[in-house]
């Protein structure tokens, strides 16, 4: 069958729909017990009907209509009167029955009946939890310091009250150590900031109204699935599609014209654009003299950069590069979205600057249809993060020290614990919610070996057994996102939704509020009134704000409610009126920002195997380590539908396959000096030459091959150039036929 874009689509909505049934199936767990199952029901799509958020880390944001009955969620679908929804959520979304009715979730209270990582556990009381949990941490704030203590979290899940407001009230009654939360988007941040002054952008729904959608680094069939149909009715209308990617995605099969640089070479790449656009005549000469500053210095800078050069660097064919440049320099309107995962490298900042220069060069922004998407934080950034966090009671929090997540394994390393290049004291305690570290965090085994200390006292607040699950001390079952209220923000568009409750929570599980409300009281921290309010109360001081996007729109906590989401409107056209948000007010080709930083203020042309240590840098392969659409992050592992797509498997390029013996499905071990892994080999021209594709935060315990194998075992923590952020993709490993 020949595959288009229609077809391709076709292939989604039919996996959907086997997810949906899939997750609709009686006597799937044993928690159907629970809440008045009514397994005869299961199939039936009539009931109330709730509207709840999902909080997953995914740029769609989808908001979902659950139907209950008789207290049990029976089935799932998407708002449709959302713009951006249709019927169908994703295959993931399809699943959340089955997610939350899981035969393995955590129902009580447990404590380690055995050694660290023994598997053996005794059943507690919640009082009895709290008892132990209160006296030991009153332990170490008297002996060590309330700042040993640690909390680790990320996107387990997103909701305003359930990422932020419920647990950082307590953290910051307790004083603990401060965990900076930048594994994700926060090399690009600085990047994107050196040239416009900002990371947002115009609205997607907006995509429409394009002649040439670039995706740059972006997988959207994993991560924004429902945004594709914006991009298909452009092309509907005649637009072109352009796709830069080192692997080949669904949509870069799907593109006009699709590059395929070598992972991290994107500022080699954006350069090369640049001086086809100028030498070509395809440069916007009239917006470069409104709108930037440091024009000259950008052309000589180019000049030093030859096309040999471009190519030898990216393995990008020049003439498919021009013809991609010609393209895109002709287009009247281009939008372009770049992706996370290609800023998680050593030179993340210098590559999303490059880029965005590049998109300048074209004068492509200003206009509805045309502009730079990469994270529309617009809602997100208008809440009152410090009322609704409660900052203010935190006895020291302006000098209290700070743990980067991705340096996690460095911080509680047994001997010589460090943050940011820096000696600190010991962490006596690590209070783990919302979050797999061991799973998640790079260096998965120096993690391990960290978590395993008999003096690092370790609480997990899970509803699975998940790999730090199963070295803590003590195991409190939470709730799913479906068990209690909140709200949550959109980071494509400009949307703020609300998160009904769906369901009584299951056994004796309690959600982020309620255990940590519940542990302030049991530690005498309850005199604070910010740890004695309810839900609605968090969620009305977090949109206590005056931000613009807020206030000018009139939106409320009542409107939220009422009408299941709003929108945060930002200009249109974004950038419209030529104002950028740097210091001088221009797009800003040369950069200070970038000297302070210690970098080329114009463009910067380092490779992450500069900063590799001998031993890695030698070694033959790449790893990139992108997300799959059948998993966000490290959820999704406990469903048994879910299981049955493949997470333990390495793709290899043909030629590097056959020059190494390996054939499909052949056992393949990946390693480098940070340890080993062991994967089925896909072997296919998705990857280029030099480089091999593992999915990201697979479970060392889920491992099909029984070897405790999990991507992370071998992923770097060193942070990136600007901003903090992970660089996860700059890891270089050696590959043999197991």
């Amino acid at each position: 069958m020949k595959i288009n874009r229609r077809t391709f689509l076709q292939g989604v909505g039919a996996s959907s729909v086997v997810g949906s049934l899939s997750g609709l199936m009686p006597g799937i767990a044993s928690a159907t017990e629970q809440r008045g199952g009514a397994p005869d029901k299961l199939l039936k799509r009539e009931g109330k009907i709730v509207y709840h958020t999902c909080q997953r880390n995914c740029a769609d944001r989808c908001l979902l209509k659950f139907t209950v009955q008789n207290g049990r969620m029976t089935y799932v679908e998407g708002a449709s009167e959302m713009k951006k929804m249709g019927t169908s959520p994703c295959v993931k979304g399809h699943a959340y029955v089955q997610y939350t009715y899981a035969a393995d979730r955590i129902l009580h209270p447990m404590e380690r009946a055995g050694e660290k990582g023994e598997g053996k556990w005794r059943r507690i009381s919640w009082d009895q939890a709290y008892a132990k949990i209160s006296a030991r941490l009153k332990t170490i704030i008297k002996e060590h310091g309330a700042d040993s203590i640690l909390p680790y979290s990320y996107s387990g899940h997103e909701g305003v009250i359930g990422k932020y407001g419920g647990p950082s009230r307590f953290f910051n009654a307790v004083g603990a150590r401060k965990l900076d939360r930048k594994v994700c988007v926060f090399a690009a941040y600085e990047g994107l900031k050196s040239v416009t002054g900002t990371y947002q952008g115009p609205d997607p729904y907006d995509n429409i109204y394009t002649n040439c959608y670039i995706s740059w680094g972006q997988n959207e069939t994993a991560t924004n699935v429902h945004g594709i149909k914006f991009i298909n009715q452009a092309r509907d209308k005649g637009a072109k599609l352009l796709v830069v990617n080192p692997i080949r995605t669904p949509i870069a099969s799907q593109a006009d014209i699709w590059l395929q640089p070598k992972p991290s070479t994107d500022t080699h790449l954006a350069t090369g654009i640049m001086k086809y656009l100028i030498e070509n005549n395809l440069a916007d000469t009239k917006f470069i003299e409104a709108n930037t500053i440091g024009y000259q210095d950008l052309l000589k800078r180019i000049a030093e950069m030859s096309y040999d050069e471009i190519e030898k660097v990216t393995g990008v064919p020049r003439e498919k590069m021009f013809k991609f440049a010609k393209v895109y320099g002709e287009s009247e309107l281009s939008v372009l979205r770049l992706g996370y995962g290609m800023q998680r490298n050593y030179n993340g900042a210098r590559m999303s600057r490059a880029i965005a220069m590049m998109h300048a060069v074209a004068g492509q922004y200003g206009k509805i249809g045309n502009g730079f998407v990469y994270d529309n934080t617009q809602a997100d950034d208008s809440l009152n993060y410090s009322k609704g966090r409660a900052d203010h009671i935190h006895p020291h929090g302006d000098t209290v020290g700070h743990v980067n997540m991705t340096e996690i394994a460095k911080a509680i390393h047994p001997t010589n614990p460090t943050a940011y290049g820096k000696p600190i004291k010991p962490i006596k305690a690590v209070i783990n919610y919302n979050g797999n570290f061991v799973s998640v965090a790079p260096d998965s085994n120096a993690c391990r070996r960290g978590a395993m200390r008999d003096d690092l006292f370790l609480v997990v607040h899970d509803f699975l057994m998940t790999d730090t699950a199963e070295l803590a001390d003590i195991i409190v079952p939470s709730t799913t996102q479906f068990e209690f209220p909140d709200m949550g923000t959109d980071y494509n568009c400009y949307h703020m939704q609300t998160s009904e409750k769906v369901i009584e929570p299951l056994g004796e599980s309690k959600d982020n509020w309620i255990f940590f409300k519940e542990l302030a009281a049991h530690m005498g921290l309850d005199h604070h009134p910010e740890m004695r309010v309810d839900y609605e109360q968090i969620l009305r001081d977090f949109l206590d704000t005056e931000e613009p996007a807020f206030r000018q729109n009139n939106i409320t906590y009542e409107q939220i409610i009422e009408e299941k989401f709003v929108t945060v409107y930002d200009q249109r056209p974004y950038f419209g009126d030529g104002k950028y948000k740097t210091d001088s007010g221009k797009i800003e080709f040369y950069s200070q920002m970038m000297i302070d930083a210690g970098y080329h203020p114009v463009l910067d042309f380092g490779l992450p195997e500069d900063e590799m240590i001998p031993e890695e840098k030698n070694l033959p392969f790449r790893m990139l380590s992108p997300a799959i659409p059948q998993r966000a992050n490290s959820s999704f592992y406990n469903v048994k539908y879910i299981r049955n797509f493949p997470a333990y498997f390495a793709k290899v390029n043909n030629e590097d396959a056959k020059e190494l013996g390996i054939k499909n499905n052949d056992r393949v071990r990946l390693s480098n000096h940070r340890g080993e892994a062991f994967f089925i080999a896909q072997v296919s021209s998705q990857v280029g030459r030099g480089t091999v594709m593992a999915p990201k935060n697979n479970w060392r315990r889920m491992d099909p091959q029984g070897k405790a194998s999990c991507t992370n075992n071998l992923t770097t923590d060193k942070l990136t150039d600007m901003g903090g952020c992970s660089a996860y993709h700059s890891t270089n490993v050696a590959i043999e036929k197991a």
